[in-house]
């Protein structure tokens, strides 16, 4: 998709107060009419949120910052987005939800069978061992990927997982520096991306 499309892109927000509906859970996602929907978090458990529209080539066409709200609703128009398949994501912290969204000539459908959620990874520094852990509730591919500062890559793995995945990184032949461990969690349908960062010390180091 062109990425002009964000410029044309419209939003429309109706914040409203107070949502606590007992035994409703975490997050609602509904077709609102027309080419709009709706996001409704009856409990925020985080002070930022982060709502996030894509297309099928993974541009962000929308990229909302919601804050210090104890529950929100949003609606979002699409009425200028030409039809196509979108992945909506609402990130809360160490969660994330994907969603997929199909748009229409003049409609939307939104197939709530296919949300997804992800957790963020754990990733913990133990002595001279990096410690990764990784919640997946659904059959996804995972990819763990370790760079130093300059961008080389230190440790490169795929493995297929669902459930629970642990690894421990031997990180005491590493020299003192920054370093990046990237995570791709690929689902069937969504994709997204972890960035955590952490420091080897000379303590640590081999040299």
């Amino acid at each position: 998709m062109n990425t002009g499309i964000k410029s044309f892109f419209t939003l429309l927000i109706c914040m409203i107060a107070g949502l606590a509906i007992a035994g409703s859970p975490d997050i609602t996602i509904s077709n609102a009419g027309q080419k709009s929907f709706t996001v409704n978090m009856e409990t925020v458990h985080s002070q930022v949120i982060y709502v996030k529209i894509t297309d099928d080539n993974g541009v962000t066409l929308l990229n909302d910052r919601v804050k210090n709200q104890e529950s929100f609703a949003r609606k979002y128009n699409l009425v200028n987005l030409p039809a196509g398949e979108y992945t909506l994501s609402v990130e809360t912290g160490a969660k994330t939800y994907l969603q997929p969204i199909v748009v229409g000539d003049k409609d939307l459908t939104i197939p709530k069978e296919d949300m997804m959620s992800v957790f963020s990874p754990a990733v913990r520094l133990n002595q001279d061992k990096l410690d990764f852990t990784l919640l997946c509730l659904h059959d996804a591919a995972v990819t763990i990927e370790i760079y130093d500062a300059d961008g080389n890559v230190d440790y490169s793995g795929t493995t297929q997982e669902r459930g629970s995945v642990q690894k421990r990184f031997d990180i005491s032949n590493l020299t003192a520096g920054k370093y990046t461990v990237m995570t791709t969690v690929q689902g069937p349908t969504f994709t997204k991306v972890y960035d955590n960062k952490f420091v080897v010390t000379p303590s640590l180091a081999s040299n």
